[in-house]
């Protein structure tokens, strides 16, 4: 029985995010936040590098679309878990039988390895109790933690056909750590979402190019800007990047987007949309090879931006775009 440990006070978090690596910080940052509001700091930088190393795994070699990150607190330790919809099996997760050390972990040598059999080495060392639930459709890999944990050595998951775990059923904005928030973006038009996030893409390449110029100061500038302001939300950007992917594969015009993110990145959106801005401004000088953003392109972020600041600082409904539109002419 995979569930020995009652959990505790109903203490339970989780978050769907895009199987990418992309998403991996924000699956660091949703654990880290999530120990921190809960008092269990002393378990930080453990349970960050497992779930750091599963949610790699998800994203890397579970051919899985979405990964859904839970953090669970029980009587006596907590337990992050990853689970997957993926076509790799269950029975690939398990470290790699010729670790050197794997019957005394100090002669483990984790720099020698690769990143699979690393990541799942470092798992199996720090967590009290590791395993893997095949499920109806993917799977879950799970980790406890707890405050006396210590190194047990490099060992192989528990295994069970059956999920010892349920989540209980609570509203996925219930289920996040405090200071986050989900944002919705209703009737967000595909085909204009994916056309807009390529352009992000173009513009951000040619500007690590020429920000190579020491003489390029403007460049240099924005495309560190842009850099930066992008990391902390990656995970909520390829979250929309990949609903809009399987909207377009579905032959969808308009979805309804939802991402999870800290409500301190309502900031970083706004700055993001100036950082556009002035990276535009710089097509339209013709120093830059990328067109400016069209009409359309500068709309529908426009639209986006206003909706994460709306819904995250002054806690308004969302609008679709196409009524946003209407109000806005």
């Amino acid at each position: 029985m995979l569930d020995k440990s009652p959990i505790a006070s109903l203490s339970a978090l989780r978050v769907r995010f895009a199987a990418d690596p992309a998403s991996v910080p924000g699956a660091r940052r949703f654990i880290a936040d999530g120990l921190t509001s809960w008092g269990r700091t002393t378990l930080l930088d453990d349970a960050t590098l497992c779930v750091s190393e599963l949610a790699a795994n998800a994203a890397l070699h579970s051919a899985s679309t979405y990964m859904e990150i839970a953090l669970l607190a029980l009587d006596d330790a907590v337990r992050i878990s990853v689970e997957d919809d993926g076509v790799t099996p269950a029975e690939a997760v398990v470290p790699r039988p010729d670790f050197p050390g794997s019957e005394d972990a100090d002669e483990l040598d984790l720099d020698d390895e690769p990143t699979t059999g690393r990541g799942l080495a470092i798992v199996s060392i720090l967590a009290s109790d590791w395993g893997v639930e095949k499920l109806e459709r993917g799977k879950r890999i799970w980790a406890e933690l707890t405050e006396a944990a210590g190194e047990h050595g490099v060992r192989p998951p528990r295994t069970s056909t059956e999920s010892g775990f349920e989540m209980p059923a609570v509203d996925p904005a219930a289920a996040l750590p405090e200071g986050w928030t989900v944002v919705r973006l209703p009737g967000c038009p595909v085909e204009l979402g994916l056309r807009q996030d390529q352009h992000l893409d173009e513009l951000i390449r040619e500007l690590q190019l020429i920000s190579a110029d020491e003489h390029d100061l403007a460049s240099q500038q924005i495309a560190a800007e842009l850099q930066g302001l992008l990391s902390g939300p990656a995970h909520a950007r390829h979250m929309g990047r990949r609903l809009s992917q399987d909207a377009a594969a579905a032959g969808k015009t308009h979805i309804d987007v939802e991402m999870a993110m800290p409500r301190e990145f309502s900031q970083d959106v706004l700055k993001l949309q100036q950082a556009v801005a002035a990276a535009d401004a710089l097509c339209e000088e013709r120093r830059l090879l990328t067109l400016a953003s069209s009409e359309d392109l500068r709309s529908l972020r426009a639209w986006m931006t206003e909706s994460v600041f709306a819904q995250v600082e002054r806690g308004e409904e969302p609008v679709s775009y196409d009524d946003w539109l209407r109000s806005n002419r």
